[in-house]
């Protein structure tokens, strides 16, 4: 063999022999905090430019600049990230070698285009303005008792209360941006996050918001709180609330326990980042209340704690997902109509950086077997699905699904920012959309009989100030900010 071809074989075995390494060493590191990446989640730009780069510091190869940061002393006391180097440079190298070589040069699976959603005749939207506040929507919730339309804004700082017909009825000052309102007889439990965007600042509370606007504080001090149940945790008659801590690189899942005097002790559950969604109920049908947690940031999971009856609990994982599959919402709804409780969930958190779309995001059913054995049954691709609702919107007898996306591609589907994705039975469901589907970016979404015409109407918040993180035509984040659409009220035609 000739000299040049013989260091061509030795240089191919070396480069094999160097990609090996680098595999091991990122299942060894990569994978002990969280479901190994696979280098075909990302494309090989976004890995080496964005993904990698954002965990060196977790490796301890590169310093996050906490100086002049609100939240930079608790960062540093917190020992989220380590003093000295995991992995030598060298160590670090190989394992980004292995992934720029494994990597695809362009991102997988969005070749084929998706059929365009058809103009739905199920609603007609309604704006809702907020005088002079440029679209900050947080929080959007719908009450059935009063019709009323709430918009939480995080520039006002207030609760804007809308009528059925659009009117602005008035509004609750709060003080902060509401992302969370439980509503019990006569008592509201409203979360407010404290900081919008990533944070680990101690500036989220739960306060007590009464029938005539008045607002009691529960709970302060909370790392970006982004919701909070009011239940009986531990069976002594008195309110406890489960507060789900997101924060950013920090955060808990806690629950507060009510005291007998008044005030609270905090109780932690899960002491990471991420708690994103909760629900309270007996899912064992041992009588007290168990928790069926969303957990985000890295360590993305379905958890069911069950509660021993006392406020202590067990952890099962139900589901477990790779640390960009962007989870970020899920409801447990009846899909298929066995009686169990299946979970209807939505992935398309696209913010952390920017990167090409994913084909993984959408919309989820995992079929419930009887035993909390989840098993996906159902896939809907969606960029940047944000939150997934659902209900039987036409009246037919099953469920259809409304869903919102704050990250999908404006340029060729902007349709996608709102789906109907009505039931056609056998896991086959229609795509239609609103004519206003651009008129706002859709943050957050609820769904309710606001009219009272015994038909299901649907709530959107528009948030203009997202993260950049994909393509926005310059004259549509214009309009976002100017043409007064803080929300849409959907008004179902059923009954008309």
């Amino acid at each position: 063999m000739a000299l040049a071809g013989l260091v061509s074989v030795r240089l191919a075995a070396w480069e094999a022999d160097e990609l090996e390494r680098g595999e091991a060493l990122a299942r060894q590191h990569c994978a002990a905090c969280h479901v190994f990446p696979e280098p075909g989640l990302l494309d090989r730009r976004t890995w080496e430019q964005h993904a990698l780069r954002k965990m060196a510091p977790y490796m301890g190869v590169a310093r996050l600049r906490t100086e002049g940061r609100p939240d930079g002393e608790r960062l540093e006391e917190s020992g989220v990230y380590p003093p000295g180097p995991v992995v030598t440079r060298e160590e670090w190298q190989a394992i980004g070698r292995y992934y720029s070589a494994r990597a695809p040069a362009r991102a997988v699976g969005l070749e084929a285009p998706r059929p365009p959603a058809a103009p739905t005749v199920q609603f007609v939207a309604r704006p809702l303005t907020i005088p002079g506040a440029v679209p900050r929507s947080t929080l959007a919730s719908l009450s059935a008792q009063g019709g009323e339309a709430w918009l939480a804004d995080a520039g006002t700082g207030a609760v804007h209360r809308f009528g059925a017909d659009g009117r602005l009825l008035g509004a609750w000052g709060l003080g902060g941006a509401a992302v969370h309102a439980w509503r019990g007889e006569g008592l509201w439990a409203v979360t407010l996050i404290g900081s919008v965007f990533p944070s680990d600042v101690l500036a989220g509370r739960v306060v007590r918001l009464r029938t005539d606007g008045a607002t009691d504080a529960w709970v302060e001090g909370l790392g970006r709180p982004v919701m909070s149940l009011p239940c009986d945790l531990n069976g002594d008659g008195r309110t406890d609330l489960v507060v789900n801590g997101f924060g950013n690189q920090l955060g808990r899942l806690s629950w507060h326990e009510g005291l007998p005097g008044g005030g609270w002790r905090a109780h932690e559950i899960l002491g990471r980042p991420g708690a994103a969604c909760t629900e309270t109920r007996d899912v064992d049908g041992d009588g007290d209340v168990d928790l069926l947690v969303l957990m985000a940031q890295a360590q993305e999971q379905l958890v069911l704690l069950e509660n021993d009856g006392h406020g202590d609990f067990s952890a099962r994982i139900l589901l477990q997902f790779h640390p960009v599959f962007g989870a970020v919402h899920f409801e447990s709804v009846d899909m298929d109509g066995d009686g169990d409780l299946d979970v209807v969930m939505s992935n398309g958190d696209n913010g952390e950086y920017p990167s090409p779309f994913k084909a993984y995001h959408g919309v989820r059913v995992f079929r419930n077997d009887g035993g909390m054995r989840l098993a996906e049954a159902w896939f809907h691709p969606v960029h940047g699905a944000f939150k997934a609702l659902a209900r039987d919107f036409d009246g037919d007898g099953d469920l259809d699904v409304a869903a919102i996306s704050f990250f999908p591609d404006y340029r060729r589907a902007p349709e996608e920012s709102f789906l109907l994705l009505r039931n056609e039975g056998a896991w086959r469901f229609g795509r239609e959309t609103i004519p206003g589907a651009t008129l706002g970016r859709w943050l957050t979404m609820d769904a309710g009989d606001v009219d009272g015409d015994g038909d299901l109407d649907v709530l959107l918040g528009s948030f203009c100030e997202g993260p950049p993180a994909v393509e926005i035509p310059p004259g549509l984040a214009t309009a976002w900010r100017t043409n007064g659409v803080n929300g849409l009220l959907l008004v179902n035609q059923r009954r008309r």
